[in-house]
């Protein structure tokens, strides 16, 4: 009985010993789960944290950052002009400049030929960077590093600005134990459009004052994408005759055809603003009252009778309608006919089309037409005289749309967006991204400031202009010679080459301009 006590208690101390163990083991197989998962979760915990800040979030954020950066940094370089950076880096303080924006929301004053840009406290990446803190100590972990690197601002379009840059991020949780990092390759661009012209809006304000200072936004086109892609053309189409020259609409005599009206259509208000085509008879059949509204005529038949007197005497009421083409000898003294040209076979609807600026809105067909002289068969007025040779009608929509719209264009002499931000802008030039634009309009018609002058922006104030007919202000004889309100559109002599204006302009033997 002894032995068998014994022996069972011996059983029930290993069995009770075993149990303990097993507890012991269960214990601290629970205790170190419990700190996996602590561990687990903390690192789950930053790692949702850091998964939300994807690369298009961080690129949507320092796009909206960039982007009024260099809204600052323009509007503020009207008046104070960044300075330029050494000669292999001109960019060098534009470069410094909108880093600083970006990171600060300010820029220093040594940066400008003047003041900083002050400080605007929620439009940089350090303010966000404080906010995105604020939100992740919410959550148990922090930012423990926020860095900006290799940062790089350029151009590789007339149009757009290309930065660049790195951002790293490190989060942790509040024990320091657990840290995620990430690296954002950030690379986007920034389109100036509708931006001010921060180099015109400051030439035109110190020489012309606030109150005629150009703020023009930076608009381009697809259709122009450089000066040659505006050239003026001329219509195929052969001229017999004709004298003056004029620049309008077109209205039919007899018929209609797409975008040209028969005349009748034409309140007698407006009449002096089209061009009437039809063959002499069809013209000459309508009364005098009728034809004589109009501010000039094409001929489209070779016009063979004649019509009262034809240069054996003078006759003041001469009326180019009651012309035959045989009198181009005419050498009698100045007349008061209205310009025409007699172009056999015309058809108008080869006429490029034009908007109709009467508020109609109504789009009509436009043409100049433009008669040549030999300077040795006038004395008086050559505005008047009568055509030899040379002349034509000429398709000049696009140019106008291009100069009465505003737009910017590419030319390699001119001064790219990003050096319109220094100093001297138009002392400058860009092969690649040089961009122009030309200045008409109210703010540009005082003429004791602007004068006679190329209306071309880097040509402004500086530059002898010849005048070019059909532009605006300059659409007949009157219009050149009486500066009208939306001013005289003259360019230099190198421009005439660049946009294809030779044969419109001014100084160029053709019918004269004032």
């Amino acid at each position: 009985m002894d032995k068998k006590g014994f022996l069972f208690t011996v059983t029930v101390f290993l069995v009770l010993t075993y149990i303990l163990l097993s507890i012991s083991v269960w214990v601290k197989g629970v205790e170190t789960s419990e700190r996996a998962f602590s561990e687990f979760y903390k690192e789950s915990t930053i790692e949702l944290a850091i998964e939300q800040i994807t690369p298009s979030r961080m690129d949507n954020v320092t796009y909206t950052i960039m982007d009024r950066s260099l809204y600052r940094l323009n509007e503020h370089s009207v008046e104070f002009t960044v300075n330029e950076g050494p000669v292999d880096d001109e960019m060098q303080n534009v470069r410094s400049a909108m880093f600083e924006l970006l990171m600060n929301g300010s820029a220093d004053s040594a940066y400008f030929n003047g003041a900083g840009i002050s400080q605007e406290e929620n439009s940089s990446l350090t303010a966000w960077a404080s906010n995105l803190n604020a939100s992740l100590l919410a959550i148990g972990v922090y930012l423990s590093d926020f860095e900006v690197n290799n940062f790089e601002i350029s151009q590789n379009d007339k149009a757009i600005v290309n930065y660049s840059f790195d951002i790293t991020l490190q989060i942790k949780d509040l024990s320091n134990t657990s840290a995620v990092s990430r690296l954002y390759l950030i690379s986007n661009e920034l389109n100036i459009t509708g931006l001010v012209d921060p180099a015109l809006a400051r030439k035109t304000k110190s020489e012309a004052g606030d109150n005629l200072t150009a703020y023009r936004m930076f608009f381009f086109h697809e259709d122009y994408p450089d000066s040659s892609s505006i050239s003026v053309t001329q219509l195929p189409q052969s001229i017999e005759g004709g004298q003056g020259w004029l620049y309008a609409p077109l209205a039919l005599a007899n018929g209609s055809a797409d975008l040209v009206p028969e005349y009748h259509t034409i309140a007698p208000s407006y009449r002096y603003r089209y061009i009437l085509v039809g063959t002499f008879e069809e013209i000459a059949s309508l009364t005098p009252d009728i034809y004589e509204d109009f501010g000039g005529y094409i001929l489209t038949d070779s016009a063979t009778v004649t019509v009262g007197v034809c240069g054996e005497e003078e006759d003041d009421t001469f009326n180019p309608i009651e012309y035959s083409i045989v009198c181009e000898s005419f050498l009698g003294t100045p007349y008061t006919g209205k310009p025409f040209i007699v172009a056999p076979g015309f058809n108008p609807e080869i006429a490029p089309e034009c908007p109709l600026l009467d508020g109609s809105n109504t789009t009509r067909r436009c043409a100049l037409m433009l008669n040549a002289y030999s300077q040795e068969q006038v004395s008086n007025d050559p505005q008047r005289k009568l055509n030899t040779g040379g002349s034509g009608l000429f398709a000049l929509e696009e140019m106008r749309d291009f100069v009465m719209c505003g737009y910017y264009t590419h030319n390699p002499v001119a001064p790219s967006y990003l050096q319109r931000l220094l100093d001297d802008s138009y002392e400058r030039n860009n092969s690649a991204y040089g961009i122009e634009t030309f200045v008409i309009g109210n703010y540009a018609n005082d003429y004791s400031v602007y004068d006679v002058t190329s209306r071309l922006d880097r040509e402004l104030f500086d530059v002898a202009g010849i005048k070019i007919r059909g532009m605006p202000g300059c659409k007949d004889f009157s219009m050149c010679s009486d500066e009208p309100m939306t001013g005289i559109f003259a360019v230099s002599t190198e421009t005439q080459v660049d946009y294809g204006l030779e044969d419109l302009a001014c100084n160029n033997g053709a019918a004269g301009c004032d």
